[in-house]
């Protein structure tokens, strides 16, 4: 997760990644409250069709990835200063780490002080997601702290596996060694091949195949954005799209995102972002004051709502269902409440981000002038 400012040509770029993040709440409303949805088409859900577009949580973090990718390195490849690079290293793990561990407190006083309403609402909807604690993936013989819970909010992002309190954090140890990855990328491509562009494409080539193999597929999709920023940067005729070539990325796009392989969403998020840089008409269209406000909206939302869903929803799902409300008005009830609740919960963390990129902007600047000329 990544705020894009530098450019009005990257502005529309915020609006996607607000999109994206809207999928992902209602990937887990359905995982937390109709999870029949989120089953195969054959099973009466929508995995395996095109719609499944809308709700396919893990494509829309697969989309993230190559967004971050493609814009933490753009402007290396277009202008490459080793004091911005080494101010981008810096301010890296504290950009996301405060935000991260404030909602890792919210998710710790959940656990402490209200531990029953996901659980209560689990046996009405089936969910098992919703039982775990959005497979929070306890430890054995775990007690909830806020000590604990202080020392989660560095090790989420240090090792998998600690996203306990708040399980959609469980991309932060990807979003921040994917970061490093491309950040070395841009540093060996400039440092050794920079003239060169065709060894700059094969080293991307040869880590993605890579990390296919090792496996680190995790990673590939941070590799594939920041290709595209390289060759978007020195090669931007490649994105000038036929007519032809929309439709064949438009139905890739969908049919990638019908399914949760990782194979086939890395595919798909490398399609859409072509098409994202290759339609000059979406620019426009993804540029008005509702999309960047989405964009700012995104990591912050994507922060609070599975900690709303565990909650304040699923308190509310469970007096609903108890007072005879039909299942399809509890539904809509419930989902107006987590959009509601959750932005509201947004607010100040967006406040947050604003204050603390721009500090962090100016500190790491300031540090390295200290030590880098």
């Amino acid at each position: 997760m990544n705020e894009i400012t530098s450019t009005n040509r990257l502005t529309y770029l915020e609006t996607a990644r607000g999109i994206a993040s809207v999928i992902v709440v209602f990937h887990h409303f359905l995982l937390g409250f109709f999870p029949l949805l989120k089953t195969s088409v054959t099973q009466g859900g929508l995995a395996g069709t095109p719609l499944y577009v809308l709700v396919n949580g893990l494509g829309a973090v697969a989309f993230f990835f190559v967004l971050s990718g493609f814009v933490l390195t753009r402007k290396f490849y277009q202008k490459f200063l080793i004091q911005d690079l080494a101010a981008s290293l810096l301010k890296r793990l504290p950009r996301l780490m405060l935000p991260a561990a404030l909602s890792v407190m919210i998710g710790a006083a959940i656990v402490i002080y209200y531990p029953e309403a996901h659980g209560a609402a689990a046996q009405l909807t089936g969910s098992d997601w919703l039982a775990a604690f959005a497979y929070a993936g306890f430890p054995k013989d775990f007690i909830p702290s806020f000590s604990d819970a202080a020392a989660n909010s560095l090790l989420v992002f240090l090792r998998p596996g600690h996203a306990y309190y708040n399980s959609n954090l469980w991309t932060m140890v990807y979003e921040f060694y994917g970061s490093l990855i491309v950040f070395a990328i841009v540093a060996i491509s400039v440092a050794l091949f920079f003239s060169k562009h065709s060894s700059v494409i094969l080293i991307h080539i040869f880590l993605a195949v890579l990390f296919l193999v090792l496996p680190l597929m995790m990673y590939v999709p941070f590799v594939i954005g920041s290709l595209l920023a390289f060759l978007h940067s020195k090669r931007s005729m490649l994105f000038k799209l036929r007519p032809w070539s929309v439709a064949v990325l438009v139905l890739t796009m969908l049919a990638g995102y019908s399914f949760d392989s990782w194979y086939a969403i890395i595919i798909a998020s490398t399609a859409t972002m072509i098409l994202l840089l290759g339609i000059t008409s979406l620019e426009k269209k993804l540029s008005g004051p509702f999309g960047l406000f989405l964009g700012r909206l995104s990591f912050p939302l994507y922060l609070v709502h599975v900690l709303v869903i565990l909650s304040v929803t699923s308190a509310a799902y469970t007096v609903l269902t108890v007072q005879g409300v039909p299942l399809w008005g509890v539904l809509m009830l419930c989902l107006a409440l987590t959009w509601a609740v959750s932005l509201l919960a947004a607010l100040p963390f967006m406040a947050l981000e604003s204050f603390w990129v721009t500090a962090l902007n100016r500190w790491s600047r300031a540090l390295v002038r200290q030590f880098v000329r």
